[in-house]
């Protein structure tokens, strides 16, 4: 029989040998006293009480699995919302393939419900297996690789470097990026401390705000060459156009020393910035050449369909007005596995009694959790034949209703 519940302070030891095991290659280098290092940050987290913190699944009294818990606060859409992580989600090797990660995710969403939580959220280590578990897919992830001569030359006269004593202005540029942006996370000053001393920042400041930063870092390209270098940027974030093409002009009078330029983000139009969209690749498909790779990343999962409209009472749908029951598919969370039915009033979503609806669909939770997140539209998931409706006269109707200008951001790592 398993119990599942926070690590002990004399577990840290044993939870650090399992997410060794599972995550070899993300340790690769890590010393005995780095070890001892990251285990007691560990212990601190967990004794501090804070957003982040470690349960794991024991057997006979012995620790078989963890996970780590991240306590998130999520823009969505116009609100802010509380959301629920997860991540370094191990087993012990021993103990493979006897539902241990089944169990431990199933305690994970039961802890977030009774937290009151909508949503929860998490990177997969193969995204077929969560999917399984009620999680769509997010926003691909792109990277490009463009050389800093194909950037235009602008201005870089608010460009500087951030200081230690600019750390406050860094999480208020951060945070205010958050609360505009669809699906971003709110983050805290140590978040920037670390960020300034592991990476170069840059930032576009003026009247005594930062409007923009960039952080980065040199990589080389050949061990036996000291002058071929990429630069890979860890993170842009920009409030202004103005902003953008100041970071931008920084990166593109770094030609005389930097290859190319390594950027990820969720941003599927950021070729245009370029000179030549190509990112160096010779590869070529369907007459077509490569502009960037692009990958699955970020999935997200809802824990209570009707917790979910009810904290988006203020949102618009984009003036649809329509009366929608939803069926939701969830075999794994039978309080989620329901029928839910929504008044949506010009755009305005409203539970009332006695609701008869105009259409009814249903839907596994997993596409739901991708469509109410606005990633794919309604026709689209119609097209693929992953949802059932009830009048297909009203598949343009729905696909209005759920249609999103942007897709959602999200750029936490964790």
């Amino acid at each position: 029989m398993s119990e599942i519940k926070p690590i002990g302070d004399d577990d840290f030891e044993e939870y650090a040998r399992l997410s060794l095991d599972a995550y070899p290659a993300m340790f690769t280098g890590f010393t005995d006293e780095r070890r001892k290092a990251w285990i007691e940050r560990l212990r601190k987290s967990q004794s501090e009480g804070g957003p982040i913190h470690f349960h794991g699944c024991y057997r006979d009294g012995k620790l078989i699995g963890g996970m780590r818990f991240h306590d998130f606060k999520m823009t969505l859409y116009d609100t802010q919302i509380f959301v629920g992580g997860v991540g370094n989600v191990c087993v012990d090797l021993l103990h493979k393939k006897e539902h241990v990660s089944k169990e431990m995710m199933e305690y994970f969403h039961s802890y977030y419900l009774d937290k009151g939580a909508c949503l929860v959220t998490l990177y997969p280590f193969r995204p077929d297996f969560y999917r399984k578990m009620g999680y769509g897919y997010g926003r691909k992830m792109n990277q490009y690789r463009f050389r800093p001569d194909d950037l235009p030359r602008g201005s870089k006269e608010n460009i500087s470097y951030i200081e230690e004593s600019d750390v406050n202005l860094l999480n208020d540029c951060y945070n205010r990026y958050v609360y505009k942006k669809h699906g971003m996370i709110e983050k805290r000053e140590p978040y920037f401390e670390r960020l300034l001393s592991r990476y170069k920042v840059v930032g576009h400041k003026k009247d005594g705000k930062v409007e923009g930063f960039m952080a980065f870092g040199f990589k080389k390209l050949l061990d036996d060459h000291f002058l071929l270098h990429d630069i890979e940027v860890h993170m842009l974030i920009y409030e202004n156009t103005e902003a953008l093409q100041g970071l931008m002009s920084f990166l593109q009078v770094q030609l005389d020393q930097v290859n190319r330029i390594v950027l990820n983000t969720h941003d599927d139009d950021f070729h245009y910035m370029f000179k030549d969209p190509r990112d160096g690749n010779p590869k070529i498909f369907a007459t077509s050449q490569e502009t960037n790779i692009q990958g699955v990343g970020i999935m997200y999962r809802l824990l209570d369909i009707h917790r979910f409209f009810e904290l988006l009472h203020g949102h618009n749908f984009n003036d649809v007005s329509v009366v929608l029951q939803i069926n939701v598919i969830d075999t794994l969370l039978p309080e989620n596995n329901k029928e839910c039915t929504i008044q949506f009033d010009s755009g305005k979503p409203k539970f009332k009694d006695d609701l008869v609806p105009d259409v009814s669909l249903t839907i596994d939770v997993a596409w739901l959790s991708s469509l109410v997140m606005g990633v794919i539209d309604f026709g689209k998931l119609w097209q693929y034949g992953l949802v059932e409706i009830s009048d297909r006269e009203y598949v343009d109707v729905l696909d209005e209703l759920f249609h999103v200008s942007e897709k959602p951001e999200t750029i936490e790592e964790f």
